[in-house]
């Protein structure tokens, strides 16, 4: 990569404060990549992602089926689970946080 060519204070000026622009977007967004990498490794968090993805896998499996009364029954039972399982990672939360 060439270096631009600065041939006055201005063009200096100018471009020190684009670098520091970019540096302060970076540190915003490492930033930003830290606190979601905190929250995904949350005990709490992860048996919640494990439990939604256990449930959408064995619906998928079950749905794979040409009954529509077992298909209506699965889809009504993995409503329920889902919302059983957001009030479960609400209660991991708490637990954790204490």
């Amino acid at each position: 990569m060439k270096m631009k060519t600065i041939k006055s204070i201005k063009q200096l000026q100018a471009e020190k404060k684009r670098i520091s622009q970019h540096r302060q977007n970076l540190e915003n967004k490492m930033g930003n990549n830290w606190t979601e990498l905190k929250e995904c490794i949350k005990p709490a968090n992860i048996a919640a992602d494990k439990l939604n993805s256990a449930i959408k896998n064995k619906t998928a499996q079950n749905l794979e089926s040409d009954s529509i009364l077992k298909n209506t029954f699965t889809y009504g039972i993995t409503l329920l689970a889902g919302k059983i399982a957001g009030k479960a990672s609400d209660k991991l939360n708490k637990l954790f946080k204490k």
